[in-house]
């Protein structure tokens, strides 16, 4: 936000692109203004703000080129309640930047229609402020602002969100009838943190499958209460909402789960059972595609994936099979609707975080479950413990960013999908338990190459007190999506537009047949056609369904 005053501070633009404000550039920033001339006492005022229930560190970015530079926050005005007080340290020279925590009295720093006072006692004039930033529970924000962050830049469009604030305040009514059966998963999530929503509100988020049962299905990520009047969060995202697509009506609300519950129904060992966390959605509207054997002719396609993909678990690093929906039509083309296992590479192991000085594989010594995955697919790429330390000093640290990116690929109608999770918050440990580790620690390691990026700064000065992995001011949420795209679409001809299969998406048959497994429904074109499209072209908008951290959204995620 813009200062309400100031007193002997200047406004300079950055001397380089200092995205600090979004550090993955979801939204793609561009050069920043900032305040020169902090030090000798001046200072700048910024209100009104809603300090919620309290707020324990302000973050501060700011550049010093020598010395020190001491902060004092104040509230009301500059010779207002002194609420903390804080050093920040010569970050390297001009134009090169930090963020500091400087820890405040939460006691005093809470409440709405506030002020907040910066005064620079620093004697480098050269030491310049660019923002600063809180996170506090209890706060009142913009409902619409809060679902995601989405890039708006590219090629494509980002997908729209639906606005909910005004919209009808949900009810117990809208909790399925007492009559129809439940999924297994169905039911499973439950409140953990201050300010989460009810079980009952999260719920009300249900679909009926083509089996007769009731399956969780996409929700927003914060929703509002009635039962206390307040705005809430289920601390978890599903992705963009799939109400946005333009194929939404070929198959409706995707039911989180089904494939999981048809597969191996009498033989629970070998049942594949997925976290509800998981499940993500990613619309693509209006994708220009080219005919493979006429580039000249094209189409304009739209696409809905709902993808199991979460970045919290061990599950992932034995684990091939990831339940996939995806629904499609091309223009003046039939449209389909399938959902099977969609697979990544062998099971039993995967392979390091696609970077320079990485991406070999790993063996993690854990048996994949079930025993019956099949080998299809490509990989699924997870940064390790042992990736980040590789190399010089100097390769650590500039690869760094790379080494941290999951990475998953797999077969997609006759091409690839590429899905890409820039946050994740594990990582593979061979000594952790359950063989994982978790990424905000590394932030507290000394010297350790992701200790000096932005993320970690921000992350570690957010609170003076350490950051636990699931708490929503980690940086590592699992929700910054970057570089998602895919192929094209090839399906050869069908004598009926419904099939089906078995879980793993085989043996396809005109009619169900239960004694082999052959009983998810899908739906095809009669009219065989391959379109493709190159990967740049086909990227969905980088996004982030944390919205920044503001809408309580944390691992597990």
């Amino acid at each position: 936000m813009s200062f309400t005053s100031r007193v002997g501070l200047g406004t300079a633009w950055g001397d380089y692109f200092e995205n600090s404000q979004d550090p993955t550039y979801v939204l793609g920033d561009g050069q920043t203004q900032e305040l020169d001339n902090a030090s000798n006492g001046n200072h700048a005022s910024y209100g009104p703000l809603d300090l919620g229930d309290g707020v324990e560190s302000v973050m501060l970015r700011m550049s010093v080129p020598s010395g020190s530079s001491e902060v004092e926050v104040r509230l009301g005005s500059v010779t207002g309640t002194l609420l903390g007080r804080c050093t920040v340290p010569n970050t390297g020279g001009a134009g090169q930047y930090r963020t500091i925590g400087c820890a405040v009295d939460p006691n005093l720093a809470k409440g709405r229609d506030k002020t907040l006072v910066f005064r620079f006692n620093g004697s480098n004039a050269g030491a310049r402020f660019n923002w600063f930033g809180f996170w506090a529970r209890g706060t009142m924000q913009a409902i619409d602002t809060m679902h995601k962050a989405q890039s708006s830049s590219f090629i494509n469009s980002p997908s729209p969100n639906t606005l909910q604030a005004g919209t009808d305040v949900r009810t117990r009514a809208l909790l399925p009838p007492a009559n129809l059966p439940l999924s297994r998963d169905y039911g499973s999530w439950s409140p953990s943190q201050p300010g989460d929503c009810p079980k009952w509100l999260h719920d009300t988020y249900w679909v009926a499958g083509e089996d007769g049962k009731v399956y969780a299905t996409w929700h927003p990520a914060v929703d509002f209460d009635p039962d206390t009047g307040q705005y809430c969060t289920f601390g978890h995202e599903h992705g963009s909402d799939p109400r946005g697509s333009k194929v939404f009506a070929v198959a409706g609300m995707p039911p989180f789960g089904y494939v999981n519950e048809l597969h191996e129904p009498a033989n629970t060992a070998l049942q594949r059972r997925e976290d509800h966390f998981g499940h993500k959605v990613l619309v693509a509207n209006d994708f220009v595609f080219y005919d493979a054997k006429n580039p000249s002719q094209t189409k304009v396609c739209n696409l809905l994936v709902k993808i199991h993909v979460g970045t919290h678990s061990p599950d992932a690093l034995t684990n091939t099979a990831h339940e996939i929906h995806k629904v499609g039509q091309c223009a003046g083309l039939e449209p389909f609707s399938t959902k099977y296992f969609s697979l990544f590479g062998a099971p039993g192991g995967f392979k390091e975080a696609e970077a320079e000085g990485c991406s070999r594989s790993v063996d993690p010594g854990v048996p994949a479950s079930p025993s019956n995955q099949p080998v299809d697919g490509v990989h699924r790429a997870i940064p390790t413990r042992d990736c980040f330390l590789r190399g010089t000093r100097e390769e650590q640290l500039r690869t760094v960013g790379n080494r941290t990116i999951e990475f998953w690929l797999t077969n997609f109608f006759g091409g690839n999908f590429y899905y890409t999770i820039a946050n994740p918050s594990r990582l593979f440990d061979a000594a952790g338990t359950n063989k994982i580790a978790r990424m905000v620690d590394l932030c507290y390691e000394a010297g350790h190459p992701l200790a000096s990026t932005l993320r970690c700064q921000e992350t570690v000065a957010a609170s003076p007190n350490r950051v636990p992995w699931n708490d929503p001011r980690s940086s590592f949420r699992g929700t910054q999506h970057t570089n998602s795209h895919f192929s094209g679409f090839e399906f050869g001809n069908s004598a009926t537009n419904v099939v089906y299969t078995n879980a793993w998406g085989q043996r396809a048959r005109a009619t169900p047949d239960p004694a082999t497994g052959v009983t998810v429904k899908q739906r095809v074109p009669k009219v065989g056609f391959h379109y493709k499209v190159d990967g740049q072209e086909s990227r969905v908008p980088n996004v982030d369904h944390s919205s920044g951290g503001r809408n309580g959204v944390r691992p597990p995620n």
